[in-house]
């Protein structure tokens, strides 16, 4: 799952029709894969338990390789023994301590961020966002106590009344929905296992996947040839920091043809029955599989 899924859920063109649900299917393959690793851990400590003849075998094992690291075996095997134990143990907490600090570090850049853009800029209480006075064309949401929108002054000159309000609902979309959320939580994954594709592949994907979740929100009530007007007009080859979450920071092309050329009602609904189809298979396959693979479901199933 955590190798082949990846080629499937990275195929934009049914995930873009419906992309709450698309945001719903990787992260059930991310929780499904995590699960899966866990329940692997408690069925081997399961059946060690449960099974005599499994657990004198481990017991064999273990005082082996005790003794292996008392230096019973030689030098070469007293090493080997305590590098592996050393390289297993520091793998396992690594991996727990690297996507703590991720987490945490994610979330005080964005605190930091949305104090520092409160203090430079000025709020408008008309709009609900600071207005800041720097060259660029820039409008994005940063999540903080309270959650800050950030909107440029070049921006506000370039924008007309429908397109500002369009861009406006976009980036409170991304707050309400808590984007920020999905965006750190894969951005710690795909930065503490960078060889899992799963990982990479989804925190890009997702990166995408979250600019159209708002999209949908913000022309739910307008028209949708606004947003896509407003995304053209603020497109440029601009810095946006890293907690951010910018309107047309992301596959505007993509996503303008996207709103423009709208499914048919039939075409959703397929889509949907199909991407709620596949989150249960991905969320629930992989534990089924490891149960069955384990013996603790009986084969007939």
């Amino acid at each position: 799952m955590a190798v082949l899924a990846p080629r499937v859920l990275a195929h934009p063109r049914h995930l873009d029709r419906v992309p709450t649900l698309g945001v719903t299917v990787w992260l059930a393959a991310f929780l499904g894969v995590l699960v899966a690793w866990v329940a692997a851990v408690l069925l081997v400590v399961i059946e060690v338990l449960l099974s005599p003849d499994v657990r004198h075998v481990v017991d064999r094992c273990v005082a082996s390789f005790c003794a292996a690291a008392l230096g019973a075996h030689g030098t070469a095997g007293q090493w080997l023994a305590v590098g592996s134990a050393v390289v297993l143990v520091a793998g396992a907490l690594g991996t727990a301590l690297g996507l703590s600090r991720a987490l945490l570090r994610f979330r005080a850049r964005t605190h930091r961020h949305a104090d520092a853009a409160r203090l430079l800029g000025r709020h408008d209480d008309v709009l609900g966002a600071v207005i800041l006075d720097v060259p660029e064309r820039v409008v994005y949401a940063i999540a903080g106590r309270p959650p800050t929108i950030v909107l440029s002054r070049p921006a506000l000159h370039a924008l007309d009344g429908n397109q500002l309000a369009v861009v406006l609902a976009h980036e409170r979309a991304h707050l309400t929905g808590r984007h920020h959320l999905v965006r750190s939580l894969s951005g710690a994954l795909a930065r503490v296992m960078p060889r899992i594709p799963l990982f990479t592949a989804g925190h890009r994907e997702l990166a995408r996947l979250v600019e159209m979740c708002a999209d949908d929100a913000a022309i739910r009530d307008r028209d949708a040839r606004h947003l896509v007007s407003a995304l053209l007009a603020l497109t440029a080859p601009v810095s946006i920091p890293g907690p951010a979450l910018a309107a047309a920071a992301t596959g505007v092309i993509r996503r303008a043809e996207r709103l423009l050329l709208r499914p048919s009602r039939g075409a959703l609904l397929w889509t949907r029955v199909l991407l709620i189809t596949g989150s249960l298979a991905l969320l629930a396959g992989p534990i089924v599989l490891g149960f069955l693979l384990c013996g603790v479901l009986p084969y007939g199933l």
